[in-house]
């Protein structure tokens, strides 16, 4: 994804543009903290590194706030964006026993014979290999 590679490319700069698209998209007060740190450290570094000399601890400090953006936004962004969500918003908590569906046999329903049944999955297989074959062609 892009957003990963923003503050890897820019030598964690922009950093803030993947916080700022976690922020919008979870609306957490924590993604909202990390966005405001790390533009904090951004703009932290830069300052820093301007006007000072080139063996200065301020250049040194400044250096060392980009590094530590560059490696930190992305590994944050990834962590974040890639957690698998819960569909209802609740998180059940440890110990929490959540409930199954029920189970479906796969057999077929009581009126239709095993024969129709075997007919029925070779046509469909059938169908299956010749929009494969036409796929293939094209």
């Amino acid at each position: 994804m892009v957003l990963t590679a923003v503050p890897v490319l820019t030598i964690g700069m922009l950093g803030w543009m993947s916080m700022l698209y976690l922020a919008l998209v979870h609306r957490r007060r924590r993604d909202w903290l990390v966005l405001v740190s790390v533009a904090a450290a951004s703009v932290g570094g830069l300052v820093l590194i301007g006007p000072s000399e080139q063996k200065s601890w301020q250049a040194t400090t400044g250096v060392v706030l980009l590094l530590g953006t560059m490696v930190f936004a992305p590994a944050y962004f990834l962590a974040v964006d890639l957690r698998p969500q819960p569909s209802d918003g609740v998180v059940p908590g440890p110990g929490t026993l959540v409930p199954l569906p029920p189970v479906q046999p796969g057999y077929p329903p009581p009126g239709l014979p095993r024969q129709d049944r075997i007919g029925q999955v070779r046509a469909g297989l059938d169908e299956l290999s010749a929009y494969l074959d036409q796929q293939e062609r094209a």
